[in-house]
């Protein structure tokens, strides 16, 4: 698992939990079970192997070893890693798509200026 040590905690969603709503806060979060809804956090996203998210997120950095379908904006890396699945739109001062992984979406490398409120929109019908 990638070290999480932008935000001074870490949360955990275990493998069996199901969490549907919107996730706020300035601490890292590690998801091995199911989320739906959005999640904003002043720290670092990583989905594990067993993680499956269907959100919006903004994040430091987000690290995807599971599923995500949704738009992404990292204010600072993002990294699919080959065994993950992203669909959606990705925003990122730095991308990192491994092989062996899947994405299926449009990439936009940012400045590092740029603010987490210009992310783009979810245009999930």
């Amino acid at each position: 698992m990638q070290n999480l040590s932008t935000a001074d905690s870490t949360s955990f969603v275990s493998r069996n939990a199901r969490i549907e709503g919107d996730i706020r806060g300035d601490e890292n979060i590690v998801i091995e079970g199911f989320i739906k809804g959005s999640i904003q956090l002043d720290g670092d996203v990583h989905i594990g192997v067993t993680g499956i998210v269907e959100a919006d997120i903004k994040a430091i950095n987000v690290y995807i070893e599971g599923k995500v379908t949704g738009n992404i904006m990292a204010r600072d890396r993002l990294e699919i890693h080959a065994s993950g699945k992203m669909i959606g739109d990705i925003s990122a001062r730095s991308i990192d798509i491994k092989d062996g992984s899947a994405f299926e979406g449009r990439s936009r490398m940012i400045k590092s200026d740029t603010n987490l409120e210009t992310a783009p929109e979810s245009s999930n019908a």
